[in-house]
């Protein structure tokens, strides 16, 4: 059984994961803002989905920080794209 400490440590690997995709990705990281009544999240989006892949992954740190890293670009690919028209 995991500790909750453990928990909360593969859930920030991810989260910096995430965040560091995001650096290398842009060379920047991108604040969250609203824009004509949507909330972009930015970097912020990110590291949610990356906490959450590295809390998914197996008890690794580095593979809860590598599973955050490719989180978004994975759930990304699997995903169809939307342009926000089909969005009632």
């Amino acid at each position: 059984m995991v500790g909750m400490n453990e928990v909360v440590g593969f859930i920030l690997a991810g989260a910096v994961g995430a965040l560091a995709r995001d650096v290398v990705r842009d060379n920047k990281i991108q604040l969250p803002r609203y824009n004509d009544g949507v909330i972009l999240l930015g970097f912020v989006g990110g590291m949610i989905v990356g906490g959450f892949v590295g809390w998914v992954v197996d008890g690794s740190f580095l593979t809860a920080a590598m599973g955050g890293y490719v989180g978004t670009s994975t759930i990304a690919h699997l995903l169809p794209a939307s342009d926000g028209d089909d969005v009632k």
